[in-house]
């Protein structure tokens, strides 16, 4: 049973999986959470009918013609709101609790592209060193069959010396991009439960999403996707109803009270009575001005907020667009123009060499040529999911139910 759970600790993770982790247990998304709960808290209670009270006194004299004359009053009383300012206020928390969600949703979306691209950081990671890996392996090889040709006299020393420095150059590009692996994969365990000790395996490939849809479609679903657009709006309407619930307090709130009064109870010539009353507060000087004032600064800074962000939304929107497109098509130009050619000049050059007609040199050149080829050809598809994953983010795609994923 122990190597069986450990086994499947180890399983690899496809990207949807690994982001479904790290939605689901990380610290960050646990942090999301909490402040969710906290907003959806405090519109516990709020819109609730006021309390009823209940009071007993009891007043006893000790002189005059009745020595102790005592007299109990109990009195029950409840405010009445007739302002409405309760239903409002209830609005206005509402709001406040969905808005809470919308922060939770958009926060969740940042969480969603930062795993993506932690993901995508460890697949590129690996990949750069297993280039590395295989070119120095390489390398080796023609160092081996250069010293084989020098001691048979067909080969000059400093032929050998190139190849080694180029190994040496080479090795120590892998020694860079292994510690670059070990960053990238503790980032990505960063994002996990804190009770995942080890990154388990991560399968997948840097390779183009599919078409996202056109801008006039992204620009025009921009307002509705975005969460943090919503939050926005959802905090102008609530804090416009708070401030409608605090303009209702020149309305006055009276308090009923009704009870029974009872005079010396348990003696001779007992005797029972009611007692009914209204109190009637006067809001002459303090009708919560100040709370409608701050109720209507919130509105007008949610209002200024949210139509800053639109409009810097839809140029970062823009300019993703033009970034995702022209990353594809730079990708696209450096595998069929520069990779293909440097692996059919490898092959090329190989197959010169063992027909005697090119040198180890060459070879070197040919196989540099195709390395830093497959190097760049990485970086370009780390650049185009990164393109990817800022864009969806910007259009609001992370903030629904099923977004696609830049990487396979």
């Amino acid at each position: 049973m122990l190597l069986a759970g450990s086994a499947a600790a180890q399983a690899p993770l496809t990207e949807e999986e690994y982001v479904a982790r790290v939605l689901a247990a990380s610290l960050e998304a646990r942090v999301a959470e909490a402040e969710a709960a906290l907003g959806r808290a405090e519109a516990v209670g709020v819109g609730a009918w006021p309390n009823p009270g209940l009071e007993w006194q009891r007043e006893r004299a000790g002189s005059g013609r009745r020595a102790g004359e005592s007299q109990d009053v109990l009195l029950a009383s409840i405010p009445l709101v007739l302002s409405g300012r309760l239903g409002l206020e209830a609005v206005a928390a509402e709001r406040g609790a969905q808005a809470a969600d919308a922060r939770l949703a958009r926060a969740r979306a940042e969480l969603h592209r930062e795993a993506t691209l932690a993901f995508s950081a460890v697949l590129g990671a690996r990949q750069r060193r297993i280039i590395l890996e295989e070119s120095v392996a390489t390398l080796k090889r023609l160092s081996a069959a250069i010293a084989v040709r020098e001691r048979a006299g067909e080969a000059a020393g400093y032929e050998r010396l190139r190849i080694e420095v180029e190994a040496a150059a080479v090795e120590d590009g892998l020694r860079g991009a292994l510690l670059e692996e070990r960053q990238a994969q503790a980032d990505a365990l960063r994002l996990l439960a804190p009770e995942v000790q080890a990154l388990p395996p991560l399968q997948g490939t840097l390779a183009p999403a599919r078409e996202v849809p056109d801008g006039a479609t992204l620009l025009a679903e921009l307002e509705a996707r975005r969460a943090d657009v919503r939050a926005l709006t959802l905090e102008a309407q609530g804090a416009e109803s708070a401030r409608r619930a605090a303009a209702r307090s020149w309305i006055p709130d009276p308090t009923v009270s009704a009870g029974a009064q009872l005079l010396d109870v348990g003696q001779e010539g007992a005797g029972a009575g009611y007692v009914v009353g209204v109190s009637l507060p006067l809001p002459l000087f303090q009708r919560r001005q100040g709370e409608a004032a701050r109720a209507e600064a919130r509105r007008a800074l949610a209002e200024a907020r949210r139509a800053s962000l639109l409009r810097a939304a839809r140029a970062q929107l823009t300019a993703a667009l033009d970034a995702v497109s022209a990353r594809r098509e730079r990708l696209v130009r450096h595998r069929e123009d520069v990779l293909a050619r440097a692996e059919e000049l490898r092959r090329i050059t190989a197959a010169a060499y063992r027909g005697g007609s090119a040198d180890l040199l060459v070879l070197v050149d040919a196989e540099r040529a195709a390395r830093e080829a497959h190097l760049t050809s990485v970086s370009l598809a780390v650049a185009v999911v990164t393109a990817e994953a800022d864009l969806l983010l910007l259009a609001g795609a992370y903030d629904g139910a099923t977004p696609w994923s830049p990487t396979r």
